[in-house]
């Protein structure tokens, strides 16, 4: 059964693909951990171009970022909820309570940064916010709060870098009208 998206696209079903696109599906599976292709892999597929484009991307990014996962988790999780992606803030929510933040985080990260602890952790993700939604407003004093927790040059960059990959990865869910992954939207309820 074809599932079409608000968008009028389809998701490609994973029955239903051969090749490369195929092996690039069990290879999704399989670097994810997660027994499904999720929705915004299966409407890139549309365009094999794309699909393969984003999927080397986050392959790399999941390769080399010097991040903690949970930081990159809670980075992508406040700013999909700034940026009001359902589908975005669904996998990102999700992401940071299988890497075990605590409930108090997330309701600080969605209600009120200031509450957010330890204070290194509030004011990158205050940055992280400002970088993807208001760029141009980054100020040096900014940066400079970020050195004064002791955050490093280079894991400013990489900050910036996923501010960047959430405005994109948002953009792509709500532009292509991707709805939350059954599995996902299960999991979660299970989890609140």
């Amino acid at each position: 059964m074809v599932h079409i998206l608000r968008s009028g696209l389809a998701l490609v079903e994973e029955d239903e693909v051969t090749g490369e696109i195929a092996e690039a599906f069990a290879e999704v599976k399989r670097i994810l951990q997660i027994p499904f292709v999720p929705n915004w892999m299966r409407v890139l597929a549309n365009s094999p171009a794309a699909f393969k484009i984003y999927w080397a991307f986050l392959q790399a990014s999941l390769k080399h970022s010097s991040l903690p996962e949970s930081l990159q988790s809670i980075i992508l999780y406040a700013i999909a909820e700034r940026r009001n992606c359902e589908y975005c803030s669904a996998w990102n929510e999700l992401s940071c309570r299988t890497l075990g933040i605590d409930e108090e985080t997330l309701a600080a990260v969605v209600e009120d940064l200031g509450h957010v602890s330890p204070e290194r952790l509030q004011a990158i993700l205050k940055f992280a916010i400002k970088a993807s939604l208001h760029p141009k407003e980054l100020s040096a004093a900014d940066y400079q709060r970020l050195r004064e927790e002791g955050v490093s040059e280079e894991e400013i960059v990489e900050i910036v870098f996923l501010a960047a990959v959430a405005s994109m990865n948002d953009t792509l869910a709500d532009a292509l009208k991707i709805d939350v992954d059954l599995p996902v939207a299960e999991r979660l309820a299970q989890s609140r």
